[in-house]
């Protein structure tokens, strides 16, 4: 068996064997889980048995899980089922034997008894439970067609700006360049006369989202024929001449019904998280400094 794996399979492994560790669990009994009762096994590790259920949720997590956000369809069930039957069984078999086998090795170095190893199996642990929380409160939280309806209504419909720009060297350079634009030359005869490169680029349509983020504020709040000076990130200078600004048609409820239905639900899961610590009995205790090291 291949003992190279990527670091996002050892992750996805090392999530499915958490319940193989024992002595992984120590904080408190609420972080550990309960001790399974007994179930059909698909192997033997020394005196260990490999539990069909591991083999079961190692291959649920290679064939990918739906995302709770999402309205599966029969479609989207039929294709995460063809990819679990694609996956070669006795292959993750093989998988799991060689990481329960790497496990019982850490257990007989004690490296399951390290502080990091128990903290890093509770995180893991925790974050399972809350992966599956989500997923329960997602299941709960209605969505209607109605309120998909009205947020669309309040989606603004989106400008796209026609831009020229030109990068020059210095400040002065662009100075120069945005007192001639002022003084009512051409955008054209500007560039040629100031511009770093021999071909400056032609004016262009652009959404607010292809610009850069300091730049697109500015832009939206420009009239047309205004022109501004800016320094580059890169280094540099540059000038912005706005030329034009149309507004584009909203496009249609049906296209973005799946980006506002997940909106929507955001919005109500984070809602009833803000929720839950609103009740909650939270109390910060200070940290301990840490000690400075003895001088040498």
């Amino acid at each position: 068996m291949d003992f190279h794996f990527t670091s996002a399979s050892v992750g996805r492994h090392c999530l499915v064997l958490l319940l193989a560790l024992p002595g992984a669990y120590a904080a408190t009994p609420a972080a550990t889980p309960a001790a399974p009762p007994a179930q059909e096994t698909v192997a033997q590790v020394g005196d260990q048995p490999v539990r069909k259920a591991l083999l079961d949720a190692l291959m649920d997590a290679n064939a990918g899980r739906p995302n709770p956000f999402d309205e599966e369809n029969a479609q989207d069930r039929q294709e995460r089922a063809s990819a679990r039957a694609a996956l070669d069984r006795k292959a993750v078999l093989g998988e799991l034997v060689t990481l329960e086998l790497m496990a019982q090795e850490a257990v007989k170095l004690g490296l399951h008894q390290s502080a990091d190893i128990v903290a890093e199996a509770e995180l893991a642990y925790k974050t399972l439970l809350q992966r599956d929380l989500v997923r329960h409160m997602l299941s709960t939280i209605p969505v209607t067609d109605e309120d998909i309806a009205q947020r669309y209504q309040g989606v603004p419909a989106e400008r796209q700006f026609q831009i020229a720009s030109v990068d020059v060297a210095t400040p002065a350079a662009a100075h120069a360049a945005l007192a001639a634009l002022r003084q009512g030359k051409r955008f054209a005869q500007v560039a040629r006369r100031w511009s770093n490169n021999a071909r400056p680029a032609a004016p262009a349509w652009v959404l607010a989202s292809q610009m850069d983020t300091d730049l697109a504020p500015q832009i939206a709040g420009m009239a047309n024929g205004q022109a501004i000076e800016r320094a580059l990130p890169q280094g540099g200078w540059q000038i912005v001449q706005l030329i034009a600004t149309k507004e584009l048609p909203k496009p249609p409820l049906d296209e973005l019904r799946a980006g506002l239905r997940m909106q929507i639900m955001q919005e109500r899961l984070g809602q009833r998280i803000e929720a839950l610590k609103t009740r909650a009995d939270i109390r910060l205790t200070a940290e301990r400094a840490p000690q400075k090291e003895a001088a040498q």
